[in-house]
C-alpha cells in the first residue's frame, strides 16, 4: 500500500496543501498518508472508500479523512474535487504561537473533529451552503497558487472557517446522535448476553457501536461502571450461577456454556464474583 508523505505536499512556510483534479476513467488505489485531508466533490460523481467502507459522493458532499485512515476512489463518472491536506500538530503549533481569537477558534474545532470520537467523516453542503463553500474553496485555490506575501496566514484563516463549518454539522450529527444512544447501550447489553458463549472481543463490540476500541473502552466504562472484560466476565459468571442448579452438567460442561476457556477460568471468575468456589455454591444449592 502507497503511503503519501506530508513533506512532498506541504513545504517552506506553508501548513497546507490545495490543489483541485478533475478524475474521469482511473481510480486511485487504496493507500493512506501521515497527514490530514478535507476532498469536496465540486461536480460529478464519485465512490470515496475510507477506511473499508464505500461512499457514493457527488457534488456538495465534503469528506474529512483523518491521518493514517485507508482511503481510494474511483469515478462513477467525471467528477472534479478539491483537496486540501494539513498536519493537524502543524497547525495547532501555529495557531499556538499566534495566540489570536480566531485561532483559538480553529484549534478547538480542530481537536473536536480529529477527536477519536468522531466516526462520521462525510458532510452534505446543500443550496446556499454549497454555493458559499465552493466560492470559498475557489479563493482559497486562487490564493494558494498566487504566492503572494502573508499567503499562508490568509489560508489559515480561511482553515479556520472551513474548520468552523465542519464542527457544526458534527455539533448536528452528534446531537442526533445522541437520542439514539440509550437505544445503542442496551441492544448492546442484549447482545453480550445472548452471546456469552461466544467470544468477544473489545474491537467486535466497539464495531458496533461504530467507535473506535479504546474510545468504546472508556465510555462503556462510564455508563456501567466495569470495563467491558469485567462486565461480561461478571454475566458469565452469573450465567454459571444459574446453571449450577443442574446437577447433569460438570464444571467443563459450564465453562463452555459461559465462554470461560475452561475449568480454571470459570472458578477464578466465580470466586471472584461470589466469594466462593462454583463447587460449594452448587452444595449450597443442594443442601437447601
Amino acid at each position: 500500500m502507497k503511503i503519501y508523505k506530508v513533506e512532498n505536499y506541504i513545504q517552506g512556510e506553508l501548513s497546507l496543501h490545495i490543489f483541485d483534479e478533475t478524475v474521469s476513467g482511473h481510480s486511485i488505489p487504496i493507500h493512506t498518508h501521515d497527514f490530514t485531508e478535507i476532498i469536496y466533490i465540486s461536480s460529478g460523481e464519485c465512490i470515496q472508500s475510507i477506511n473499508g467502507v464505500d461512499y457514493p459522493a457527488r457534488r456538495g458532499d465534503l469528506f474529512f479523512i483523518n491521518l493514517n485512515s485507508t482511503h481510494s476512489f474511483a469515478p462513477v463518472n467525471s467528477f472534479t474535487y478539491y483537496n486540501i491536506c494539513f498536519s493537524p500538530e502543524t497547525i495547532v503549533k501555529r495557531i499556538i504561537d499566534r495566540q489570536n481569537a480566531l485561532d483559538l477558534i480553529s484549534l478547538s474545532a480542530l481537536e473536536e473533529i480529529q477527536s477519536e470520537t468522531m466516526h462520521v467523516c462525510r458532510f452534505t453542503f446543500e443550496g446556499e451552503e454549497r454555493q458559499w463553500i465552493e466560492a470559498l474553496l475557489r479563493d482559497m485555490h486562487k490564493e494558494y497558487k498566487a504566492d503572494k506575501s502573508e499567503r499562508n496566514a490568509i489560508l489559515e484563516s480561511y482553515m479556520t472557517v472551513i474548520l468552523a463549518k465542519i464542527l457544526r454539522k458534527v455539533h448536528v450529527s452528534h446531537s442526533m446522535e445522541r437520542k439514539e444512544v440509550g437505544d445503542v447501550w442496551r441492544a448492546l447489553s442484549e447482545f453480550i448476553d445472548e452471546n456469552l458463549d461466544q467470544k468477544l472481543t473489545l474491537e467486535d463490540l466497539a464495531q458496533k457501536c461504530f467507535y473506535n476500541p479504546s474510545y468504546f473502552s472508556r465510555t462503556f466504562k462510564q455508563k456501567f461502571g466495569v470495563s467491558p472484560v469485567e462486565y461480561i466476565t461478571k454475566e458469565r459468571a452469573t450465567m454459571a450461577a444459574s446453571l449450577l442448579s443442574n446437577p447433569n452438567l460438570s464444571m467443563e460442561d459450564i465453562a463452555e456454556r459461559c465462554g470461560f476457556g475452561d475449568k480454571s477460568s470459570l472458578y477464578r471468575a466465580f470466586e471472584k464474583h461470589y466469594g466462593c468456589s462454583p463447587s460449594e455454591y452448587r452444595r449450597t444449592l443442594n443442601n437447601n
